[in-house]
C-alpha cells in the first residue's frame, strides 16, 4: 500500500472536457459520525475501525475520498489501500485452506510490511487507513490488515473499509466481519439515494452550471446513485443533449412537456433524451417480465394508479399483484402514496408507457376509458379518449369536450390540453370545435400562458362563426388586457358581429384598468341602476368602478364601504379572472394606513387565486403585500415580495400589475441609496409596460430620484406640472398621504412656496372631508407646519401616522431641522433619533441626508457599521429594540420605557411596532408571553 492524499488523485480521465465533481450534499451526517471518530482518536482514544456497507453505485469511494481528505487536513497520515476489481469481475474468494504453508508465508510479509507503513507514520502523527471494495481484496491482505489490527489496538489508528452490500456474505465479507468483531467498530450505511441539493451539487461539479428543474428531474430518476446521476450527465453531454445559458444548464432540446399535457401527448415521452431513455430501460430490463408486463398496464393508467383498477384492467385479483407491485417498489421504479400508487418521476413513467406498442397503448387506452366511464368517472376518461378517438366519433368527442368544460373552474391546466387535444380531432365548422377553443382559450389564461391564448383565440375567430364566437372574443379580451394592451381588447369586443351588448364585458375588463373614463362609469352606473339585469361579477365590477370614483372623489369612508359591498356581491368563481374588489379594498386600506387589514385583504385574495386556479394573477397579491411590507418598513420582505411578482407575471406575461411592482422596488433601492438600481427599475417600468405607466406613478418616481441625485430645483421641474392641476395634486395626495410631506418640503427647498401652498390646501380639503382618516389628517398638519415653519405644529402627528414609519421617521428629522436654529442640542437630539430609526431600517439614502444636516451643525456622526442579522425572531432585533422589548415585556408602559431609556414615547412606539413585525406578534400580551 501506498500513502497519498486521495483528494488529489480523482480520475479525470472519467471526466473528459468537464469539471472534477465537487463535492455533492446527502452525506453530511456520514461525514459527521467520521468526523466524531477522528475526533475521539485525537483525544487519546485508542483504534477504531469505521465499516461503510451500502450498494454499488451508492457513493462509499465518494465517501471516503472525503473523509480522507477530511483526516488529512485534521493531521492524519492517511494509507491508501483502495483495490480494484479483478478481471473476473466477480469477489475474490479464498482458494484452499489458509493451513498451507505457502499462504502463511504470505500473509506474515503482507503484515510486515503493512504494519511498517502505519508505525513509521505513527512516529508522527495519527493514521487514517482506507480500504474500498474489501469484496475485491485479495484475502491475504485481508489476514494481514486484521493481524496489524489486532497488534495495533492501543495506538491511534482510524481503519476504514468499505464494502458492497451485495457481497456482504461473500467469503471476504464474512471475513472481515470475522476480523472486526473484537474492535472499537462504528458502522455506516447504507446510503440513502440523492435528491433535491444533493443532485444539484453533483451536477453542479460535473457541468460548472446549476441544473434547471428538467435536468434534476432526470437525474433523480435513475436511482439517486451517485454514479448513476455521473453517467447520465456524461452521457447527455457526450450526446449533445445538454446546453448551458447563463449558469444554468438545460436540455438542448427545451423543456420536458410534463403534467397533464404529457398525459395526451401522442408519443409518451418523445423528447427526453435518448440517454436517459436506454438508462432507464436498462433498469427496467433487470426486472422479471411478469414485473414488466403490470408496470406497463399501470402506466397506460397514468402516472399515479389505483391498485384496483390495475386490478380491473388485468382482470385479476388483487393479491396477485402484491408480488410484482412490491418487486417494482424495491427497484425504486413506483412508491406508495396513500391509496395510490406513483410512479416513482414522471420521466420513468414516460418511459415505461413508452415501451407499449403504439397499437396496444391505444387498445388500453381504449379500455382504460371504457371502464372509468363504467364507474362514471368519464373526466378522466377523458385522457384515455384522445388516444383513440378518431375523426367523426362523436360520442368520444363529446366526452373530451364536456371533461374540458368541466375542469376548466378547478383543473385549468387539465380542461387545456384536453381541449386543444380535442380541436386537433374535431371536423372543422362544428359546435364542439367552438367550446373546445373557448374552453382551450380560457384555461390557457387563467392558468397565465396568455401568449398561447391569444395566438391560439386569434386562429380560431378565423375558423369560427362571427356569430357565435362572442364568449372566446371575451378570452380574448381578457388576455390582451391582462398583458397591458386596453386599446386591443376594446377593439376585439367592438369587432364582434354579434348583436349581444358588449358593455357589461367592458366593465368586466376595465377591473383591470386603473383609469375611470366617463363611459365606463356611466356604464358601471347604468348596471347598477338595473337590479337583477346582468350578472353578479358585473354588478361587481361595476361596484369597484364606482369605489374608484369615490375615492377620487376624496369620499374615502364611502369608498372602502363601496368595495367591501362589491367583495360580498362577487360570485364564488369570478369571472374573467375578476378579484379586482379585493385588490381595491387592499390598495385603499393601504393608502388610510389600515395596513393589518391590508394585509389580510392581500391573503384573501391569494386565497381566491390559489382556490380557483387563477395562476395569471398570482403577481396581485405579491404587489399587494409588497406595497404593505414597504410602508411597514420592511424593505427585504418588500423587495422579496416584489421580486417574486415580477417573476410572476413575467411567466404568464401580465404586465397589468406590473407599475405597482416596479414601484416598490425602486423605493427600496432608492431608500437604500443604491440609485443606479432605482433608475434601472423606473426604466424598465418605463419601457416594459405598454402604453407606459401611469403618469402620476411615473412622475413621482422621476421626481424622487432626480431629488436624490441632482436636487429639489430639478425635482421640481418635473412636479410642476402634477402639482400645478388640481386634480392630478387631488391624486398624489390620495395616492400616498405621506407624500405631502416631501412635495411640500421638496417645493420649499426649489422656492416655490406657491406650489407648496397649494398641495397644502389640497391635503386639509381632504383630511376635513375624511375625519375618520388619521393619517390624511397627519399629512395635512405636516404639510401646513414645514409650510408655515412651525415646529408646534408637529406635535401629536406620530401616532396619527400610525404604522407609516417612513412618515414617523420624517416627522422626526424636520423637528430636528425646523430646530436647528433655535435649539441647537435638541435639534441635534431629534436628528439623531432621525437618522437611528432610518438605520434600524436599512435606509441608507434618509441615514446619509441627516448625517449631512448633523454635520451643517458641526457633528460628525460616522456610519452605521451593520452587523449582518437574520430578518426574524430574537437575534434580528437591533441593541435599542431588544432594550425596549425586555422593558415593555415586564409591564412597563411606553412613556415609563421613554423615561427610563431617555427617549420620546414615540421612538418607543416606533421600536415597539418594529418588534412586533419582526417577532410576528401583535401585542405586549404577546410579547410578554413569548420573552426569553
Amino acid at each position: 500500500m501506498s500513502q497519498r492524499n486521495l483528494e488529489d488523485n480523482l480520475d479525470r480521465s472519467r471526466l473528459p472536457g468537464i469539471r472534477v465533481v465537487a463535492p455533492p450534499h446527502g452525506r453530511e451526517a456520514e461525514l459527521r459520525v467520521v468526523e466524531d471518530v477522528i475526533s475521539t482518536i485525537e483525544a487519546g482514544a485508542q483504534a477504531n475501525v469505521v465499516v461503510l456497507q451500502s450498494d454499488q453505485g451508492s457513493g462509499k469511494t465518494w465517501l471516503l475520498e472525503r473523509a480522507a481528505a477530511l483526516a488529512a487536513r485534521r493531521g492524519f497520515a492517511v494509507v491508501d489501500g483502495m483495490s480494484p476489481s479483478v478481471a473476473t469481475g466477480r469477489p475474490v474468494s479464498l482458494v484452499g485452506g489458509r493451513t498451507a504453508r505457502g499462504e502463511d508465508d504470505r500473509i506474515a510479509v503482507l503484515a510486515a510490511g503493512c504494519e511498517a507503513q502505519v508505525c513509521g507514520r505513527l512516529r508522527n502523527e495519527p493514521v487514517l487507513v482506507v480500504l474500498d471494495d474489501v469484496h475485491w481484496v485479495e484475502p491475504a491482505l485481508l489476514h494481514a490488515i486484521g493481524l496489524v489490527m489486532a497488534k495495533l489496538g492501543a495506538a491511534p489508528v482510524l481503519w476504514m473499509f468499505a464494502l458492497d452490500t451485495a457481497h456482504a456474505e461473500s467469503a471476504n465479507g464474512q471475513l472481515l466481519h470475522s476480523l472486526v468483531r473484537r474492535q472499537r467498530v462504528q458502522r455506516l450505511g447504507p446510503l440513502e439515494p440523492l435528491s433535491g441539493a444533493a443532485v444539484v451539487s453533483l451536477v453542479q461539479g460535473l457541468t460548472g452550471a446549476t441544473p434547471d428543474p428538467d435536468v434534476i428531474a432526470l437525474c433523480e430518476s435513475v436511482g439517486g446513485e451517485p454514479q448513476s446521476v455521473v453517467d447520465l450527465v456524461l452521457a447527455l453531454r457526450q450526446e449533445q443533449s445538454l446546453v448551458i445559458s447563463g449558469g444554468v444548464v438545460e436540455l438542448a432540446d427545451g423543456a420536458l412537456t410534463t403534467d397533464v399535457p404529457s398525459r395526451v401527448e401522442a408519443e409518451p415521452g418523445a423528447r427526453l433524451p435518448a440517454a436517459f431513455v436506454r438508462m432507464v430501460r436498462s433498469r427496467l430490463g433487470r426486472l422479471s417480465l411478469r414485473c414488466r408486463e403490470v408496470l406497463q398496464v399501470a402506466a397506460v393508467l397514468g402516472d399515479r394508479f389505483p391498485p384496483q383498477d390495475l386490478a380491473e384492467m388485468l382482470e385479476e385479483r388483487t393479491s396477485h399483484l402484491l408480488g410484482p407491485l412490491q418487486e417494482a417498489i424495491r427497484a425504486g421504479v413506483i412508491d406508495s402514496d396513500g391509496d395510490e400508487f406513483t410512479f416513482h418521476r414522471e420521466p420513468v413513467w414516460l418511459v415505461v408507457l413508452g415501451t407499449v406498442p403504439a397499437l396496444l397503448r391505444s387498445l388500453l387506452h381504449r379500455q382504460a376509458a371504457t371502464m372509468l366511464v363504467e364507474q362514471g368517472r368519464a373526466d378522466a376518461a377523458a385522457v384515455h379518449v384522445v388516444h383513440f378517438v378518431k375523426p367523426g366519433d362523436e360520442d368520444a368527442l363529446r366526452i373530451i369536450r364536456d371533461a374540458a368544460v368541466g375542469l376548466l373552474p378547478t383543473a385549468p391546466r387539465t380542461a387545456a390540453a384536453l381541449a386543444i387535444r380535442g380541436l386537433e380531432i374535431a371536423p372543422p365548422g362544428s359546435d364542439d370545435r367552438l367550446v373546445l377553443a373557448t374552453s382551450a382559450v380560457a384555461a390557457l389564461v387563467r392558468m397565465g400562458d396568455l401568449g398561447a391564448a391569444v395566438d391560439l383565440a386569434t386562429e380560431q375567430l378565423g375558423t369560427c362563426g362571427e356569430s357565435a364566437s362572442s364568449s372566446l372574443r371575451t378570452w380574448l379580451a381578457t388576455a390582451l388586457m391582462l398583458r397591458g394592451d386596453e386599446s386591443a381588447a376594446q377593439g376585439v369586443l367592438a369587432g364582434g358581429g354579434d348583436t349581444r351588448d358588449p358593455l357589461p364585458d367592458l366593465l368586466l375588463l376595465n377591473t383591470f384598468s386603473g383609469e375611470e373614463r366617463r363611459e365606463v362609469v356611466a356604464m358601471a352606473e347604468r348596471v347598477l341602476a338595473e337590479p337583477g339585469s346582468h350578472s353578479d361579477a358585473v354588478r361587481a365590477a361595476a361596484l369597484t368602478v364606482r369605489a374608484r370614483v369615490r375615492w377620487r372623489e376624496g369620499e374615502l369612508s364611502e369608498a372602502l364601504a363601496t368595495a367591501e359591498e362589491a367583495i360580498a356581491v362577487q360570485p364564488g368563481l369570478p369571472e374573467v379572472c375578476q378579484v379586482d374588489p379585493l385588490w381595491m379594498r387592499a390598495w385603499m386600506l393601504t393608502r388610510v394606513r389600515r395596513l393589518d387589514d391590508a394585509f389580510e385583504t392581500a391573503e384573501q385574495a391569494r386565497r381566491v387565486i390559489d382556490e380557483h386556479n387563477l395562476g395569471v394573477l398570482v403577481s396581485l397579491p405579491l404587489a399587494l403585500r409588497a406595497e404593505v411590507r414597504l410602508v411597514q418598513g420592511d424593505l427585504a420582505a418588500a423587495e422579496a415580495d416584489a421580486t417574486a411578482g415580477l417573476r410572476a407575471a413575467e411567466r404568464a406575461g401580465t404586465s397589468v400589475y406590473e407599475p405597482q411592482l416596479r414601484a416598490v422596488l425602486v423605493m427600496v433601492s432608492l431608500r437604500r441609496g443604491d440609485l443606479a438600481v432605482a433608475a434601472r427599475h423606473l426604466r424598465c417600468l418605463e419601457d416594459r409596460v405598454p402604453g407606459g405607466p401611469p403618469v402620476l406613478l411615473r412622475c413621482l418616481l422621476s421626481a424622487l430620484l432626480t431629488a436624490a441625485g441632482r436636487g429639489v430645483r430639478e425635482a421640481m421641474e418635473e412636479l410642476r406640472e402634477v402639482v400645478g392641476d388640481a386634480g392630478s395634486r387631488r391624486r398624489l395626495v390620495l395616492e400616498d398621504p405621506s407624500s405631502t410631506s416631501w412635495v411640500v418640503r421638496t417645493a420649499l427647498g426649489a422656492g416655490e412656496v406657491d406650489h407648496a401652498e397649494l398641495v397644502v390646501v389640497t391635503a386639509e380639503e381632504i383630511a376635513a372631508g375624511n375625519p375618520g382618516h388619521s393619517a390624511f389628517a397627519a399629512a395635512a398638519r405636516h404639510g401646513r407646519a414645514l409650510l408655515e415653519d412651525d415646529v408646534t405644529g408637529l406635535a401629536g402627528l406620530e401616532d396619527l401616522y400610525g404604522d407609516d414609519v417612513w412618515a414617523a421617521a420624517s416627522l422626526v428629522e424636520d423637528r430636528g431641522s425646523m430646530l436647528r436654529a433655535d435649539d441647537r442640542d435638541r435639534a441635534m437630539s431629534e436628528l439623531d433619533q432621525a437618522m437611528e430609526r432610518y438605520d434600524d431600517l436599512g435606509a441608507a439614502w434618509d441615514a446619509a441626508r441627516v448625517r449631512r444636516k448633523l454635520r451643517r451643525l458641526g457633528v460628525r456622526r460616522r456610519h452605521w457599521n451593520h452587523e449582518t442579522r437574520p430578518d426574524s425572531g430574537w437575534e434580528s432585533l437591533t441593541t435599542a429594540e431588544g432594550k425596549v422589548a425586555a422593558l415593555v415585556a415586564q409591564g412597563m408602559t411606553n412613556q415609563q420605557v421613554a423615561t427610563g431609556l431617555f427617549v420620546s414615547p414615540h421612538t418607543v412606539g416606533f421600536h415597539l411596532r418594529q418588534i412586533y413585525r419582526k417577532l410576528g406578534i401583535r401585542s405586549r400580551v404577546d410579547l410578554a408571553r413569548i420573552a426569553p
